[in-house]
């Protein structure tokens, strides 16, 4: 990733501060996604949104710290899905399980980005501490909502226990989110999502 002068910004709280935030933000996804981590860049982002690169500086110091705040929302906002169609709805604990796992396993944008942040983005974390302190941040969130599933799903572990299987959780799921490749026949997809549920019940199940 090329590197500019970093100049910490101190961007006001206004509408149209947080407006010009989030087009520099638009325009570094779509960047990251077409170019990955090796052609991400200030200046391209700033070409991307129509910007002055001295307007992206001023709100973000580095591009690392684009990537991070990326990185943070993508957990936030995925986070926030997966409890959704885990706590929403009616039906068993496997089932609302299910309902969440197909989501992941199965959404084609939630693959993109794990792809996009955990093969490229966070192979550049030992060499860079804004990405490698957002790289903690995202598995703290990510550990913890697993934490959560499991404390749901079987009370009677510890909490030592639930964390380590969160982490295990969360392991199973990125392996498949990542090499799992496109299902094109009917009831694919399905499978994979069933088959994941049905693995971390009986890893949550066990005393």
């Amino acid at each position: 990733m090329k590197r500019e002068m970093e100049i910490a910004p101190d961007a006001p709280p206004t509408e149209k501060g947080a407006t010009r935030r989030e087009q520099i933000l638009a325009a570094a996804s779509a960047l990251l996604l077409e170019e990955g981590y090796a052609g991400f860049s200030a200046r391209g982002v700033a070409a991307r949104a129509g910007l002055r690169l001295s307007h992206v500086q001023y709100y973000f110091s580095s591009p690392a710290a684009i990537l991070a705040e990326l990185l943070d929302r993508f957990v936030r906002r995925y986070g926030e899905e997966i409890m959704a169609r885990f706590g929403g709805g009616k039906g068993t604990g496997e089932q609302r399980l299910y309902r969440a796992l197909d989501f992941l396993l199965n959404d084609e944008a939630y693959r993109r980005d794990c792809g996009i942040f955990m093969i490229e983005v966070a192979g550049f974390a030992a060499r860079d501490k804004v990405i490698a302190e957002a790289l903690t941040r995202y598995y703290e969130i990510y550990f913890a909502l697993f934490s959560d599933i499991a404390k749901t799903l079987n009370p009677a572990l510890t909490p030592r226990e639930r964390a380590r299987r969160a982490r295990q959780c969360v392991a199973l799921i990125e392996g498949m989110s990542i090499t799992r490749p496109h299902m094109g026949a009917a009831g694919d997809a399905d499978f994979n999502a069933r088959e994941a549920t049905r693995a971390i019940m009986r890893l949550l199940s066990r005393e």
